[in-house]
């Protein structure tokens, strides 16, 4: 007899979500995490009085109808969670050389924007918005993804524009639309949501993004913490089981049940399994060879990690609305060309100037809750690395144990990101109350992600739907896959794949032994 119905490895977004799931349909379940808090990327950090967030800086979908919205509702949270809608005029300014754009809530009023900047495009711009709608209703298909090949060459047929961009990036779709390079720099603005420029991203997966803040974008009251806390108190509340500090090392099978141990030496069996590790951890060094099928051997072997980024968490006794900050997120682009600047960014040497960065303040977006001392506010500055990033050489080391040189080159690196930053917030770098800068190597110690990536394999047209995980499953019966490797990465994306990964697993257990 197996100690859990479920076990649940990796407690970020995916996996509590799923545990939450598993535990309301009376599924024993147990979540193993590795770390000594739980919540991955939706786990905040205190320094000196200041409150951080590392992964939550806005969502979307969470009006009356939302996708995220019914998703809260369906793991009854949303009694549980309230959350501060910011700006509508404008949740995210993109700041080019010769001009600026603010994303706001509709579609249609954003539409009208972006006509009123680019008078003569007015063709160009009605295309875009045309196939985004396309694209919309082919992945809001009712009569659901496609299971085998004729339902696949019927997708097909209903949905064309499937056919045709599938395996295309970004920028080639934008191609098909416009020649105008400044257009195309407005059009890619958002881009770096996905982790990668326009000639590398899904085309699939921006459109998707744009989509998901059309309906206005959000900020949980209370930050990450209060979205962590929910998830938690209500597994707990349903009889599940939480363990921290349990760094699981394998996951084999014999005969109807798995077997999972940990570091320590502890096992723990369970009839089903639901992994939120990176699937180049999982499949690599965790899941017992023996059980993955040769075609998800192939794909995992294909996998290439996001790249990583750098932070600046700032604690200031500035005040940021003197300098004209608001709510809203500044997104810097030193060149109009949106790739270039990527491009740059991975090119500069450390004491350069960042060509791109994104600002924000959950003080401001959130003034409600103690984020900072009084009079004090929080800022959050993130720019790219890249993959090939100069703090390669200390990869696997563990966090606040790298050394001098690490710590004056992450110096020297960061204190380059908040002098760019002054171009928005004068004065910045001598008004610091408190900085702390985090490198890649820090999501890699603390989230355990490859590299240090931030958005599980990277998102490009190869990587994207059914190059992850997307469906939840790997060819192994009774685990399933959830998190940034399943259907993308962001907060979203996670939770709606710890759902999904659940009810399957749910169906799963009544398909097979009686509990």
């Amino acid at each position: 007899m197996t100690d859990y119905d479920a076990i649940v490895v990796g407690s970020g977004a995916g996996g509590l979500s799923a545990a939450l799931r598993l535990a309301q349909q009376k599924v024993s379940v147990l979540v193993l995490e590795a770390m000594p808090a739980f919540g991955g990327y939706i786990n905040p950090f205190v320094r000196n009085g200041y409150r951080f967030d590392t992964g939550v800086h806005y969502l979307g979908k969470l009006g009356h109808g939302g996708t995220f919205r019914l998703l809260l509702e369906l793991l009854e949270l949303d009694d549980q969670l309230d959350f501060v809608e910011l700006d509508p005029d404008g949740f995210d300014r993109y700041v080019f050389p010769d001009f600026e754009l603010r994303l706001c809530k509709g579609k249609q009023r954003y539409h009208e924007r972006l006509q009123r900047l680019f008078p003569h495009e007015s063709r160009a711009i009605s295309r875009y918005f045309n196939l985004m709608d396309r694209l919309l209703n082919a992945f809001s298909d009712p009569h659901g993804p496609p299971k085998n090949l004729l339902d696949r060459l019927r997708y097909a047929f209903r949905h064309p524009v499937l056919i045709k961009y599938h395996r295309a990036t970004y920028q080639q779709m934008l191609n098909h639309i416009t020649r105008n390079p400044r257009l195309q720099a407005a059009l890619s603005a958002h881009c770096g949501n996905s982790g990668l420029p326009p000639d590398r991203a899904s085309a699939f997966l921006c459109m998707m993004l744009l989509d998901h803040y059309l309906d206005g974008a959000y900020y949980p009251k209370g930050g990450s913490a209060a979205l962590r806390d929910a998830l938690v108190a209500a597994i707990e509340k349903n009889n599940g089981i939480l363990k921290n500090r349990t760094p699981v090392n394998s996951i084999r099978r014999s005969g109807a049940e798995f077997i999972v141990s940990s570091r320590s030496g502890d096992t723990f069996t369970a009839r089903t399994v639901i992994s939120n590790v990176d699937p180049l951890i999982a499949f690599r060094q965790l899941i017992d060879p023996g059980m993955i099928p040769r075609p998800i051997k192939k794909k995992v072997a294909g996998l290439q990690p996001s790249g990583g980024s750098f932070y600046a968490f700032i604690g200031t006794r500035m005040d940021p609305t003197a300098a004209g900050l608001t709510d809203a997120n500044i997104i810097h682009f030193e060149y109009t060309d949106v790739n270039r600047t990527f491009a740059a960014v991975a090119d500069r040497q450390a004491s350069d100037p960042f060509p791109y960065y994104f600002i924000t303040s959950p003080s401001l977006k959130d003034p409600d809750h103690r984020y900072a001392p009084d009079s004090c506010h929080t800022l959050e500055i993130i720019s790219g690395l890249g993959y090939d990033h100069p703090f390669t050489p200390w990869s696997g080391t563990q966090s606040r144990r790298r050394g001098e040189d690490y710590s004056r080159l992450k110096k020297q690196i960061g204190m380059s990101l908040v002098r760019s930053a002054e171009r928005y917030i004068p004065d910045l770098g001598s008004n610091l109350d408190f900085v702390e800068f985090a490198t890649p190597l820090s999501n890699e110690y603390w989230v355990n992600s490859v590299s240090g990536g931030n958005f599980g394999p990277e998102q490009t047209p190869a990587q994207f739907g059914p190059g992850r995980f997307f469906d939840c499953t790997a060819g192994i019966e009774g685990l399933f896959v959830v998190g940034a490797g399943a259907i993308s990465a962001g907060v979203l994306s996670c939770i709606a794949s710890g759902v999904w990964a659940a009810n399957q697993a749910v169906e799963f257990l009544e398909g097979n032994i009686d509990r």
